[in-house]
């Protein structure tokens, strides 16, 4: 369902006046803005409208996700990259205990069978 409304938000957030964004549309009503924000505009102008905030269009129509939830900045990507780095050191970190409990019980198995070869009378 399209929500206008977060033209608005992108208005507010960015700091963005709204002449700005009517000049881009080529258009300087105040009445269109509020037909693009309450009415359902055409896809021709949406897209524009998109164009000028650098998102997509489906950011206009709340699909799965809030539109919270969409990684608008440097920022955003930077911190999920964080994340991503956090859990393959966490990863690592996991392989290499499992490598050492792997050379123990190597080492356990060759030193059992050394004293039993040892033992052992030819």
């Amino acid at each position: 369902m399209y929500n206008g409304q977060i033209i608005k938000q992108l208005l507010v957030e960015k700091n963005i006046q709204n002449k700005e964004l009517l000049s881009y549309l080529g258009t300087e009503a105040n009445s269109s803005l509020s037909q693009i924000v309450n009415g359902n505009p055409t896809v021709k102008r949406l897209e524009k409208v998109a164009d000028f905030f650098g998102v997509s269009m489906d950011v206009f129509f709340e699909r799965e996700k809030p539109f919270k939830a969409y990684p608008s900045t440097h920022g955003d990507n930077e911190q999920l990259y964080k994340e991503k780095i956090a859990l393959l050191e966490r990863l690592l970190e996991e392989k290499d205990k499992r490598i050492m409990l792997l050379e123990q019980m190597n080492q356990l198995i060759n030193s059992g069978e050394n004293r039993t070869n040892s033992g052992q009378t030819k």
